[in-house]
């Protein structure tokens, strides 16, 4: 059974101060967790003066490595300590509580990205979550996100069986022919996928 939203936030209020040093030897789902951000870099370049949401900031790590000095940085998370540890390591970042479904931002972005928060959103909200990211893109934006995700349910079996006990059994993650039509059905064009870890992908869309 997935994971109620409150159980999510509660769960990240109380992971928040620990969360940069416990990922530091990920394992599970989340085993390559640095590699996969590292590479996330040269899969995205932004241009000057551009505005990004980082949704699901965490502390900022993701924000952080793929922004450039003059980008304007907005983002969202569903946890309030998970923002105070963000608004803490970068004072300029706008910041406010939110998720996918309710961003709660006013502005449009020519970038909207993520990192490892993709795969909390319930699967039957999914489609709307792309749907407000693709409303929030300005014309020629892009989506980028780096998750945990699987080719097909036989990959997800072959995780599941290879990760053992750390398999999470109320995380419900994407499969990428699932996620891929999904993205189309938005609106989204020049859809790229790019596996970045063991479990890890990362996917970029455009909105033409």
């Amino acid at each position: 059974m997935n994971r109620s939203t409150k159980e999510t936030k509660n769960l990240f209020n109380e992971w928040a101060q620990t969360y940069d040093r416990d990922l530091e030897n990920a394992s599970g789902p989340l085993l390559g967790y640095e590699a996969s951000l590292a590479l996330s870099k040269e899969l995205l370049t932004i241009k000057e003066n551009a505005k990004l949401l980082d949704i699901g900031i965490g502390t900022g790590a993701f924000a952080s490595l793929l922004s450039r000095e003059d980008t304007k940085v907005w983002g969202v998370d569903l946890s309030e300590k998970m923002i105070d540890e963000c608004q803490n390591k970068h004072h300029e970042y706008r910041l406010e509580v939110g998720t996918f479904n309710e961003p709660n931002v006013d502005t449009s972005f020519d970038y909207i990205v993520s990192s490892f928060c993709f795969h909390e959103v319930l699967p039957n909200e999914r489609l709307n979550a792309l749907n407000v990211s693709f409303d929030l893109l300005e014309k020629n934006g892009k989506l980028f996100m780096l998750d945990i995700m699987f080719a097909s349910q036989q990959a997800m079996d072959d995780g599941k069986k290879a990760i053992g006990e750390y398999w999470d059994p109320t995380e419900d993650y994407p499969i990428i022919s699932e996620l891929d039509v999904m993205l189309r059905d938005t609106g989204f064009e020049n859809v790229r996928w790019f596996q970045t870890g063991p479990y890890h992908w990362a996917v970029l869309a455009e909105k033409i």
